[in-house]
């Protein structure tokens, strides 16, 4: 009588008298690596793809098993049917195949139980496979989980469904299975684990055949598709063609969006079934795997399909995918079907349709690139001072530009950590200014109005008209704070400031506006505020100033004048300065003043004396005076005071 556990290689093995003979007992076997094993398995998975290829392996270790259950039985005199049960795990070790550890073992042949759970240790289908081919999304020990189905199944003399639950092949620490009879299954094991020891090679063949077949159509009509739209691009056509043309081969709506999801081209049959109508539609922000796909789509750049069911207007499946050009999210390309579902050639041709509208939709960037700098370019004359204004005027208004009616100049200026954007910042710094330029161009196309820009690394210009920000019912500096609180900062580092010119009525007065919109951004990145706006005429009477030293030299100055009352305002909570600035504008009169501040005589006394101690301040001297009132006002163009 034998015992599993007693069981060794030296019990099955026999040499053969003939050269190239070797024998488990009376049965010829032949020695093969893992490696061809490997490789066999990798040739399979690419001829058939991954389910085929699973089905073949799983149905070939199913004949293996019930193969060597039988060949086992006729060997041995075993001591019970649980022992010939496990000579199955003993044969994987005896093999080389891997090490089975079971955990629970709950076999009763008599009663048709059967329950078990264990571990396989140092799978070789599981290590070749990942020697091949990166982590799958299931098990792939698929010959082991066959094996172990026909083995029992022909010892318990009743059906036995293996499932393999972890697998290293996954990214898991262990290949742990489970096996049960079909009965006790229930409805917790997929069809494809049921019947696939039925199947015959012939037919997987015959499938694959059929399946090459069916690719090579398809790559038949991505060619004839490809040639389709290499043509629209060098004829010079847009993304409406594209779209026809798509939608023509495939029977099928097709709708472009930009990066915003809004519509921008169409063909067939597609309404308003724009993905940013949908995405607002109250069910689409209930349907959570919906949402899930899109944001699936927008993470992995890959095709996702929805289905945009009832209570939707208009119900439809969509098969979508984002539109890349380096690296950058330009738009999304939809398939839309009111029945019927898609197959596998529409993802591949939605996909190949991708690339070329990303073709031309750089094509059509490089053409607004242009227009916009040669645009740009002349903007830049117009702010030169030696410039021939009225040449360029005339050459901006062929390109449908009116300079006649009033302007103002705005001038953007960013910073990133605290400092001017430097070139590794490139990124950043186009980003930030395709943002500001969008938003003013959308805004201003709403109105009937175009604007003109010109650009420098960390800097925009733009030149608005008068008539946009009153169309708007806006003030100029609302306006400017409007654009700058529309900005969603790429970062918590950057920072954007606008300065602001006084309106322009005449060419001539361009470049001075500009000049003035350039000092105040300076006036307003002193003041370490972000999203600061400022107007030129805010700084109109420190303008001489600014024009002779830089605006920290100011700040300095005022802070050597008036440091010490600051510092004890900020430390006390006192009014020093402020009683300084009133008693100014009341031409120096103490009870006018005492009156503004709501504070006695003795009491401003008390203060005018105090500030004299604080700081050697005489203000009974005009020319003392003079020095104080100019440093209030630098101290309140840069934010420091306000009152």
């Amino acid at each position: 009588m034998t015992k599993a556990s007693t069981m060794s290689l030296k019990d099955l093995v026999q040499f053969g008298k003939e050269e190239g003979e070797f024998f488990l007992r009376d049965r010829r076997m032949i020695l093969t690596s893992t490696e061809a094993w490997g490789q066999l398995c990798r040739d399979l998975i690419v001829a058939l793809g991954m389910e085929r290829a699973k089905r073949f392996l799983m149905r070939y270790g199913w004949k293996f098993g019930v193969s060597e259950a039988q060949y086992l039985n006729d060997m041995f005199s075993w001591d019970d049917d649980l022992e010939w049960i496990l000579a199955g795990s003993k044969m994987h070790s005896i093999a080389g195949r891997v090490f089975s550890t079971p955990v629970r073992l709950n076999i009763n042949k008599s009663e048709g139980l059967f329950d078990v759970e264990g571990f396989w240790v140092n799978s070789y289908e599981a290590l070749q496979y990942l020697k091949h081919f990166p982590l799958y999304h299931e098990p792939v020990c698929y010959f082991l989980v066959g094996y172990a189905s026909g083995y029992c199944t022909e010892t318990l003399g009743k059906k036995v469904i293996f499932k393999e639950v972890e697998c290293i092949g996954k990214g898991d620490t262990r290949c742990r299975y489970v096996g049960k009879t079909l009965e006790k299954w229930g409805k917790d094991i997929s069809e494809d684990l049921i019947d696939y020891e039925q199947e015959k090679i012939e037919d997987e063949l015959e499938l694959a055949y059929k399946r090459i077949e069916k690719q090579k159509e398809v790559l038949n009509r991505v060619t004839t598709l490809s040639h389709e739209m290499t043509r629209i691009i060098l004829q010079g056509k847009g993304l409406d063609d594209m779209a026809k043309i798509l939608g023509e081969s495939l029977h099928c709506g097709v709708i472009i969006e930009n990066h915003h999801f809004e519509r921008m081209n169409g063909f067939g049959d597609i309404s308003d079934d724009s993905l940013k109508r949908i995405m607002e539609h109250p069910y689409f922000l209930k349907a959570g795997h919906q949402r899930d796909k899109i944001n699936k789509m927008l993470a992995e750049r890959c095709t996702v399909q929805l289905e945009i069911n009832e209570p939707y207007e208009l119900p439809h499946i969509r098969l979508v995918t984002p539109i890349v050009l380096r690296n950058q999210v330009l738009g999304f390309i939809s398939l839309l079907k009111r029945e019927g579902a898609f197959g596998e050639l529409e993802p591949v041709l939605l996909e190949r349709s991708a690339n070329t509208c990303a073709i031309q939709m750089l094509n059509e960037r490089t053409v607004t690139e242009t227009e916009q700098r040669l645009k740009g370019e002349l903007l830049d004359e117009l702010f030169n001072p030696t410039a021939d204004n009225h040449s360029v005027s005339r050459r901006l208004a062929y390109l449908g530009y009116d300079l006649s009616q009033p302007h103002y100049v705005f001038v953007f200026q960013f910073e990133i950590a605290g400092n001017k954007v430097l070139m590794k910042d490139n990124e950043i710094s186009t980003a930030l200014s395709s943002k500001i330029m969008q938003l003013l161009s959308d805004l201003a196309e709403q109105k009937g109005f175009r604007l003109l820009f010109s650009t420098r690394l960390d800097r925009i210009h733009a030149l608005i008209p008068e008539a946009l920000v009153d169309k708007l019912k806006l003030t100029v500096r609302e306006f400017g704070e409007t654009m700058i609180g529309k900005l969603d900062p790429l970062d918590d580092s950057v920072n954007v400031v606008l300065g602001i010119s006084e309106v322009c009525r005449e060419l001539s007065s361009l470049s001075k506006a500009f000049n003035g919109a350039v000092k105040a951004t300076e006036i307003a990145k002193m003041k370490r505020k972000n999203g600061q706006v400022t107007l030129s005429s805010d700084i109109r009477h420190l303008t001489i100033l600014l024009d002779a030293r830089r605006p920290e030299e100011l700040e300095q100055y005022s802070a050597n004048l008036l440091g010490s009352i600051y510092e004890y305002d900020q430390k006390y909570g006192a009014e020093f300065l402020k009683t300084i600035y009133y008693y100014f504008e009341n031409e120096c009169n103490l009870h006018k003043t005492a009156r503004m501040l709501n504070v006695s005589i003795s009491g401003m006394r008390y203060r005018l004396e105090r500030i004299k101690q604080l700081s050697d301040i005489d203000l009974s001297n005009s020319m003392s005076r003079f020095e104080v009132q100019l440093a209030l006002e630098i101290f309140l163009v840069l934010g420091k005071v306000n009152f």
